[in-house]
């Protein structure tokens, strides 16, 4: 049996209205090759589009304060040690809780992480008065 012919067989008994020759039209236009200016095209098209959902998604991103993540790890924190002592399920709770610090709040602090390291090389490179540069 080809190819086609299952495709409409196991389409009719899904009660689908399939006939063979669509079948045949739609293999024979996937065997033919795409020309060098057809494959162009379509990655350029890729790109567009895979630039056009970068530039979407970094739009969207809210710029977030330092005191503002410290403020919401430090709640984190209290939330965490009020359960961990008042819950009756240890196990249980300790493990949702660690998920939700490591899936939820990791970014956050990997966020206060890049901003100190940010923090410390633009102390390294400051400019210090010409005066002070001198006198070492």
């Amino acid at each position: 049996m080809l190819v086609e012919e299952e495709i409409v067989s196991l389409g009719k008994s899904m009660a689908l209205e399939v006939e063979e020759r669509d079948m045949n039209e739609l293999v024979e236009e996937h065997t033919q090759e795409l020309t060098t200016e057809e494959i162009q095209e379509l990655q350029s098209q890729q790109h567009t589009e895979v630039m056009q959902e970068i530039g979407f998604e970094e739009s969207e991103e809210e710029v977030i304060s330092t005191s503002e993540i410290k403020e919401i790890l430090g709640m984190w924190e209290r939330v965490s040690q009020f359960v961990e002592k008042k819950h009756p399920e240890k196990v249980t709770t300790g493990r949702v809780s660690d998920l939700f610090n490591d899936t939820c709040l990791t970014h956050f602090r990997n966020i206060l992480r890049g901003r100190k390291k940010q923090t410390s090389l633009d102390m390294f490179f400051s400019k210090r008065p010409t005066g002070e540069s001198e006198k070492m």
